[in-house]
């Protein structure tokens, strides 16, 4: 009591932790006058992960120096109430705090009842979004992760299969669920995991925007603790020979997410080809034969047994901005454009 509380967020996840406080107070929900009770969970203000200082025991407290310091991670909702005293209207930070924990209890669990969870990378392999779901799997809090490159992720002996898989999500649009192959957790361990992928192909450019996998867990890492800090003496060491056909081919990998034309990309050009051709050629028979107003007013009198339809059809070509569907007439004065 009495201390600060960003004393206790760890250093890599202060600036988070501000950011946060900062967005919630420049709009806080309760902004209205006094409450008595804290905010109902439904009405947090934001929600994040963040590592805290864990307590060193009973004897030694938070004081003592030569002990190692160990940090939990932990969700986070924050929410603000105002409270009224002597000194006026104050308005207090709430924070509820829920424990993550390793989701592996020995080395190398099978696991039948993983929860599936969503990362997405761009086409450069930069991770840009991680489900929530997968902090106690994979050990990574969303702000460490992002922007990460998943392709140094990988095991690089499973690079060669990924390579293949990448060339199928590339071609096809999405790939059915893979081969277990190994991804690395935060303590430098690998788990084993499946993987659905789909991608996305921006219509305008053509070319791939982001890759999706939903991933499945099926064993845990050597080392069970997955938020353990990694131990460079212990993390698994690959050869010279091995790292250098790891990068040729992650360098590969995002090769082929840059430039081959795939199966959608191809079908998005021949509809935009087939629309161009479309368009030209209806502009086309408009220029030959520009309908002259006195032709418009002679069709609004004369050929009032013609359906609506085809006198617009006659008038604009179909195509009037001014066509009114509830009843179909158009706006005889508008010429054409």
């Amino acid at each position: 009591i009495g201390r600060s509380f960003i004393d206790f967020v760890h250093p890599k996840d202060r600036n988070t932790f501000a950011s946060q406080i900062t967005s919630g107070l420049a709009a806080p929900i309760n902004a209205n006058g006094v409450q008595e009770k804290v905010q109902s969970p439904s009405n947090f203000v934001s929600t994040m992960f963040c590592r805290i200082r864990r307590y060193r025991g009973l004897t030694a407290g938070f004081g003592v120096k030569d002990r190692v310091v160990t940090f939990m991670p932990y969700l986070l909702k924050l929410s603000f109430k105002n409270v009224s005293d002597e000194e006026g209207k104050v308005i207090y930070l709430v924070i509820q705090a829920t424990p993550f924990y390793s989701a592996y209890k020995i080395p190398n669990e099978v696991v039948s009842n993983c929860v599936p969870f969503v990362m997405r990378h761009v086409a450069n392999g930069n991770l840009e979004y991680i489900d929530s779901e997968s902090v106690p799997y994979l050990g990574y809090l969303p702000q460490d992760i992002t922007d990460k490159d998943a392709l140094q992720l990988y095991h690089p002996n499973d690079l060669d299969y990924l390579q293949q898989v990448y060339k199928i999500i590339v071609k096809e649009g999405s790939s059915p669920r893979s081969k277990p192959y190994r991804f690395m957790t935060q303590n430098g361990h690998y788990v084993k995991l499946e993987t659905e992928w789909s991608s996305f192909i921006n219509p305008w450019s053509r070319k791939l925007e982001f890759i999706t996998g939903k991933h499945y867990i099926i064993e845990g890492p050597s080392s069970p603790d997955v938020f353990q800090s990694p131990k460079l003496d212990k993390s698994i060491k690959f050869s010279e020979e091995e790292n250098n056909k790891a990068q040729a081919l992650r360098e590969n990998i995002v090769r082929i997410m840059n430039e081959v034309l795939t199966k959608p990309a191809e079908l998005a050009k021949q509809q935009m080809s087939k629309r161009c051709q479309d368009l030209a050629s209806f502009m086309e028979s408009l220029m030959e034969d520009q309908p002259k107003i006195d032709d418009e007013l002679r069709l609004e009198i004369h050929d009032a047994d013609h359906s609506y339809y085809e006198r617009d059809s006659v008038m604009l070509g179909g195509i009037s901005p001014h066509h009114d569907y509830s009843d179909s007439k158009s706006n005889t004065e508008t010429s054409l454009s």
